[in-house]
């Protein structure tokens, strides 16, 4: 069942937590518009005012063959690829019906068991099936890209939002996805130039190089010019 939007929190936008307060993905809009989103820390951590990238998907998890299940079930058994997963780690993702009968659907994943690699996982879905399933069916496990944020040099992956705070690794914090920010500079360009990921972790650059031309857009240059290795203002447009 859809959810609505949150209005009330457990924990503030320059706070970390060890526990999990909120959904990972939980949208928050502050009064004077700056959006944030729920997010889970790399082990390594996120500094202050760095760009977070989502992590990329498991190759092994994703296109496998689904059990025959009915429309309404919520507790399905998958057999994994040749890599293991460690319980909930697919807390709040996705599991996304990619060939076959269901193909098309989306359903939030509750919980998971731990698995060994080509072991059986069951998964505990937050809505039930819309569409039966059968042998012929191909599922693939997401998770959701405010799990396990940190951030690269990946540049083309998925931004998750900037840290407006210095987070310790395996902290859920508030990652800031849209509005007046500061970030790490990669380089010295001016107001009104879209930014996007650099080869620099955590950092933004401008769009206008031939190399930049793939990436994402994350934000607008906003105030004044960026200088190499220090913090600039820009407005977020992730959200």
């Amino acid at each position: 069942m859809a959810q609505p939007m949150k209005l009330c929190f457990s924990q503030d936008v320059m706070e970390t937590s060890p526990r999990k307060l909120e959904i990972l993905g939980a949208r928050r809009v502050l009064a004077d518009g700056r959006g944030f989103r729920y997010a889970l820390a790399a082990p390594g951590g996120v500094p202050a005012g760095k760009l977070c990238m989502a992590k990329a998907a498991v190759p092994q998890h994703l296109g496998l063959d689904a059990p025959a299940a009915a429309v309404g079930e919520r507790v399905l058994c998958l057999t994994l690829g040749a890599a293991p997963a460690a319980e909930n780690d697919y807390e709040d993702g996705y599991l996304q019906v990619a060939a076959a009968a269901g193909q098309g659907h989306q359903y939030r994943i509750l919980s998971n068991s731990a698995a060994a690699a080509s072991g059986r996982l069951v998964l505990t879905l937050a809505e039930p099936l819309r569409c039966g399933l059968d042998s012929a069916t191909k599922v693939s496990l997401i998770a959701s890209p405010w799990r396990g944020v940190a951030p690269s040099d990946q540049e083309e992956n998925l931004p998750a939002g900037v840290a407006p705070c210095s987070v310790p690794g395996g902290h859920h914090f508030w990652s800031q996805t849209s509005g007046p920010a500061l970030c790490l500079a990669a380089d010295a360009s001016g107001p009104g130039t879209i930014l996007v990921p650099a080869a620099t972790a955590g950092a933004l650059a401008g769009a206008g190089s031939p190399a930049a031309q793939d990436k994402p857009f994350v934000a607008v240059a906003w105030a004044s010019a960026g200088v190499a290795g220090q913090y600039r203002p820009c407005c977020l447009t992730l959200d």
